[in-house]
Order: structure tokens, then C-alpha cells, then sequence
């Protein structure tokens, strides 16, 4: 439901999209913290496309083992 309400609102544009907030592990990759929803929307409509992120917190782990959106959205 939020992400088809995002597709509405925002189409393929980021433009006046918030930004996403992440965490940086130990091993440099980004764990995002709040945005998933919008970083899911611009991974499907414009792939390859770069969204501006803001760094909140270091983490002392790290957090490439993670899955990333891509892997979700394959």
C-alpha cells in the first residue's frame, strides 16, 4: 500500500522526495535506517539511479552481509 501511494505521489521522479537516512557499518556499506519504502520505489522505476542519503550514525558492526534492496526486488 505505501509504496503504490509513493508510486502515485512521486511517479519516476525524485524530486521533493525526502531523503533517506543510513547508518555506516565498520565495513564502509550502508544499512538504511529510514527510506526503504522510497529507496524500493526508485530501485524498480529507475534503476541505477542515485538518491541523496544523509549518514546518522556509525555502526560498530558491519552491515554488508545484509540484504540490499536489489536483492529484495529481484
Amino acid at each position: 500500500m505505501k509504496l503504490q501511494r509513493q508510486i502515485a505521489k512521486f511517479g519516476r521522479s525524485i524530486q521533493g522526495m525526502p531523503t533517506l537516512e543510513v547508518s555506516r557499518g565498520i565495513d564502509g556499506e550502508l544499512m538504511i535506517n529510514d527510506g526503504v519504502t522510497r529507496a524500493t520505489r526508485v530501485a524498480r522505476l529507475l534503476p541505477g539511479t542515485t538518491v541523496p542519503v544523509e549518514v546518522i550514525d556509525d555502526l560498530p558492526i558491519p552491515v554488508g552481509p545484509f540484504p540490499s534492496v536489489g536483492d529484495v526486488i529481484r
